[in-house]
C-alpha cells in the first residue's frame, strides 16, 4: 500500500477530577502525486465530539427503608391492639397505606412519641444527599386541631422536624435532613443503617385522637454507574479530493490505551463512516476497542464530505470511585485518523 497523503488529527484530553478540557492539534504533509491536486484527502475534527465526561456524571436514585423492629421510645397506642408491636402497625408497603386498618394513635394533649428500627439498606451506594421521613397522619375531631412531627434518632439522640397541622383526612407529610443533625456532615451508610425514625403526635381539645398509619424513610443517593452506553457523536470529517477517484483506507487509532485501561475494564465503540463500503454492510459499523486498538474503513474518492461517528457501544469502568483509579487515568479516548491510498 503506497501512501500519497496523510492529513490527520489527534484528539487529546487533559482530565483531572472535576476539570475537563480539550486540546486539538493538526498536522499535515503532502507527498508527490501525479494527480492535479496536491492531496487526495483531508481529515478534520468534527465540532460535535462525543461528551466523554458524561461517564463521570453521577446519577440519582432512592431506597426506601421501612420499620422492622422496636425502637428506643414507644409511647403511642397500637391499633387494632391485638398483641402486635407498634412498628407493625405503621410498616405498610410504600405506596399502599392501609389507613385505619392498622395504626398508632394518641388521645393526649402533650406530645407522645414512637421511634422504630429500620431495615438496613440493600441497594443504595455512593454519596447520600438527603434522608427524608414520610409519615401519614390525620386527626379525628372536626372541631379541634392536632399536630405531628417527624422524629429521627441518630447517635443516641432524638431530632424532631417541623410541626405539621393536621386535617381530618389522612395526608402524607415529609421531613428532610440533608445532613446528619448530630455531625452536621453528610450522611454515611453506617449511620443510615443505625437510624431510627418515627413520629411525635398530640391532639387539641378533649375529643378524638391523632392517628398515624404509615412511616418510612427515603434515602436519596448519587453514584457513578459502573457500566453503560458510550456517548455518541461525530469524530472526524473526511473529504476526498474531487479529482481523486480511487479507493481510500480510512483508519482510526486509539493513542492513549494505557491511560484508558486505568479507568475502564472494557470500552467498545461502534464507529460508522458515512458513505463507506462498510456502511452498506451488516453490521454497518466497525468496532474499536481497548483490545484491537484500531478500526478501518474503505472509502471511494471523488470529493464530498463523509462524517465518521460513534453511533453506539458500551463500557465498564474499574470503580465508581475515580479516586481509586491509577494515576494518569483518562475516560476520553485520544483518536488519530489517517487517510491513505489503497
Amino acid at each position: 500500500m503506497k501512501r500519497y497523503l496523510i492529513l490527520a488529527l489527534v484528539l487529546t484530553a487533559t482530565i483531572t477530577v472535576g476539570t475537563y478540557a480539550y486540546t486539538y492539534s493538526t498536522t499535515s504533509a503532502a507527498l508527490g502525486v501525479s494527480a492535479a491536486a496536491e492531496y487526495i484527502a483531508t481529515t478534520n475534527a468534527s465540532e460535535t465530539q462525543p461528551y466523554w465526561e458524561s461517564i463521570l456524571i453521577p446519577v440519582e436514585d432512592i431506597e426506601n427503608l421501612s420499620p422492622d423492629g422496636v425502637g428506643t421510645t414507644t409511647q403511642l397506642t397500637p391499633r387494632p391492639g391485638t398483641g402486635e408491636a407498634n412498628w407493625q402497625d405503621v410498616d405498610d408497603t410504600v405506596g399502599s397505606p392501609d389507613e385505619d386498618t392498622t395504626r398508632v394513635q394518641t388521645d393526649q394533649t402533650t406530645y407522645q412519641k414512637d421511634t422504630y428500627a429500620l431495615v438496613n439498606h440493600n441497594e443504595g451506594h455512593g454519596d447520600i444527599t438527603k434522608v427524608t421521613v414520610y409519615f401519614r397522619i390525620m386527626r379525628t375531631d372536626n372541631t379541634t386541631g392536632g399536630q405531628a412531627k417527624a422524629v429521627i434518632r441518630t447517635y443516641a439522640t432524638d431530632y424532631e422536624g417541623s410541626v405539621q397541622e393536621l386535617t381530618t383526612s389522612y395526608l402524607d407529610y415529609i421531613q428532610e435532613w440533608t445532613l446528619n443533625p448530630n455531625t452536621s456532615d453528610n450522611w454515611t451508610w453506617s449511620e443510615v443503617d443505625a437510624l431510627e425514625a418515627g413520629v411525635s403526635l398530640r391532639k387539641e381539645g378533649i375529643a378524638g385522637e391523632v392517628r398515624c398509619t404509615q412511616v418510612y424513610v427515603e434515602v436519596t443517593y448519587q453514584y457513578i454507574p459502573l457500566s453503560g452506553d458510550v456517548p455518541t457523536g461525530d469524530l472526524f470529517e473526511i473529504i476526498p479530493h474531487n479529482e481523486y477517484s480511487g479507493e481510500l483506507t480510512i483508519k482510526v487509532y486509539l493513542a492513549d490505551t494505557g491511560n484508558l485501561t486505568k479507568a475502564y475494564q472494557s470500552l467498545n465503540m461502534e464507529l460508522y463512516l458515512e458513505g463507506s463500503v462498510e456502511a452498506g454492510e451488516t453490521p454497518n459499523y466497525r468496532l474499536l476497542t481497548l483490545d484491537n486498538g484500531s478500526a478501518s474503513f474503505t472509502l471511494l474518492g471523488g470529493g464530498g464530505s463523509h462524517t465518521l461517528s460513534v453511533i453506539g457501544g458500551d463500557y465498564v469502568i474499574v470503580s465508581d470511585n475515580s479516586s481509586a483509579w491509577d494515576e494518569g487515568w483518562s475516560v476520553t479516548p485520544e483518536l488519530y485518523c489517517e487517510a491513505t491510498q489503497r
